[in-house]
């Protein structure tokens, strides 16, 4: 009698050649890298706090319970955030498989399920390879432990794989566009509070409150003043009113305006409002600080 059985292949759609590196590291906030590229894929993954990613031109925050992949010869580099120490553990191995295009700029909060495969993956890994130089980690050099568990190094690649197609699955990814951080004033900070700034530099001459801010954020306030934070303490209207403080300074030396019109022009309620507003940045009433200007 003829059997029915069939066998039907199993097809590899994200298939793992090597590993070249598999570690996890303790940073200080202050941590500093310089940077690097190289010909195969790295995936950096943060347990805790938080980090600063460079992948070719972007700079963003990798924030705890997050991935991120980097691209063979996609240059990039990590630093701390100078705020909360991080915990990172960073996986980088060679795949030609048309899948792994899908990571291409892409940060993925992993869930408990795939929390767990990457601690499985990274048990594994300890347990087959050590750093050649332990004080170096980013140098990217394994050594076999001769007591590796039987079936390591295939248990590594079939972790990984599974782990790859588990995020591949994911549904809720972030593209790295809109995590990106900017330098302003010697400072890495959110994209977002640039955006903050703009809007503030646009509107110095109008009345604004946190919840127009926001409104025109699209975000909470409560959201609009944390992020406004990482900036700039003392608040966002602090803030702002320096702005409209600046500008009545440079009103002033212009002289085409007396007091009461600046105070108007700059959305102050009253010119006696506008001059203690100014006392209180410039110790000096408007008057005084028009008499200090140099002829």
């Amino acid at each position: 009698m003829k059997d029915n059985f069939i066998k039907h292949e199993l097809p590899s759609v994200i298939c793992v050649d090597n590993i070249i590196t598999v570690f996890y590291m303790e940073l200080s906030k202050d941590f500093q890298y310089d940077g690097e590229r190289h010909d195969f894929w790295e995936m950096v993954y943060i347990d805790k706090g938080e980090m600063l990613c460079t992948a070719d031109n972007n700079r963003f925050t990798l924030k705890s319970g997050e991935v991120t992949f980097h691209k063979p010869n996609e240059y990039h580099n990590l630093s701390g955030n100078q705020s909360v120490p991080p915990n990172v553990s960073i996986v980088s191995f060679e795949c030609h498989s048309e899948a792994m295009r899908h990571f291409e700029g892409k940060i993925i909060r992993l869930n408990a399920e795939e929390r767990a495969l990457m601690a499985l993956l990274f048990e594994e890994g300890m347990a087959c390879f050590r750093l050649a130089d332990p004080e170096n980690p980013l140098l990217q050099k394994l050594e076999t432990l001769p007591d590796a568990p039987f079936g390591g190094r295939q248990m590594i690649k079939n972790l990984l794989e599974v782990l790859l197609v588990k995020l591949y699955r994911h549904k809720e990814t972030m593209d790295k566009q809109n995590r990106l951080n900017v330098h302003i004033n010697g400072m890495d900070v959110p994209i977002e509070v640039k955006e903050i700034l703009d809007l503030l530099h646009e509107h110095v001459c109008d009345k604004l409150t946190v919840a127009d801010i926001a409104k025109a954020m699209g975000k909470s306030e409560t959201t609009v003043k944390t992020l406004f934070a990482l900036y700039r303490p003392g608040g966002i209207i602090r803030y702002f009113n320096s702005l409209k403080i600046k500008e009545a300074k440079r009103m002033i030396r212009e002289r085409k305006h007396n007091f009461a019109q600046i105070a108007e022009l700059l959305g102050f309620d009253t010119a006696q409002y506008f001059s203690r507003c100014f006392k209180n940045f410039t110790h000096m009433t408007p008057s005084e600080y028009q008499r200090s200007i140099l002829q």
